[in-house]
């Protein structure tokens, strides 16, 4: 949650779900470290800017001592060849010839893509995550296979 709104304990909220239908009135959420749900209120996406209201929050200093904070909803099943992101941190990354090219360490939106970024060798590669570069996970073995001149970038 990034800044209270108004005085009845209304936050204003990043949204990084690809889910975000998930974010209603009357779903369980969690904040992060917290194992019992709190319920959303109320939401709203109208303008830049979506935010919320939680069940028991209605005071600006409510809201206040929630700032920073995450919002966590249970993981749901991704169709075949999707990840959640922290299942690719720590993944090994090799070329498609076999060479070692590093970890997987970072996982981040640069504007409507994803990058991986990859640390070895003493130097880091920034890795767009499209179909045409990443051409296998494998999560069982723990790596990453990509086509992508990876020299030219360090």
């Amino acid at each position: 949650m990034t800044a209270v709104k108004g005085l009845k304990g209304v936050l204003k909220i990043e949204s990084l779900t690809d889910f975000p239908e998930r974010l209603s009135p009357g779903t369980e959420i969690y904040l992060d470290g917290d194992s019992e749900p709190v319920r959303i209120a109320e939401m709203n996406w109208a303008g830049r800017v979506p935010s919320l209201r939680l069940d028991g929050v209605s005071t600006r200093e409510g809201a206040a001592a929630l700032v920073g904070r995450y919002l966590e909803l249970p993981a749901r099943d991704l169709p075949e060849g999707s990840y959640y992101w922290h299942q690719l941190e720590g993944l090994r990354v090799v070329d498609v010839a076999g060479a070692e090219v590093g970890e997987l360490v970072e996982v981040f939106r640069a504007g409507e893509n994803e990058v991986y970024r990859v640390v070895g060798a003493g130097s880091e590669v920034l890795v767009p995550a499209l179909r045409s570069v990443v051409r296998e996970i494998d999560l069982a073995a723990g790596r990453m296979v990509i086509d992508y001149d990876v020299e030219e970038l360090r």
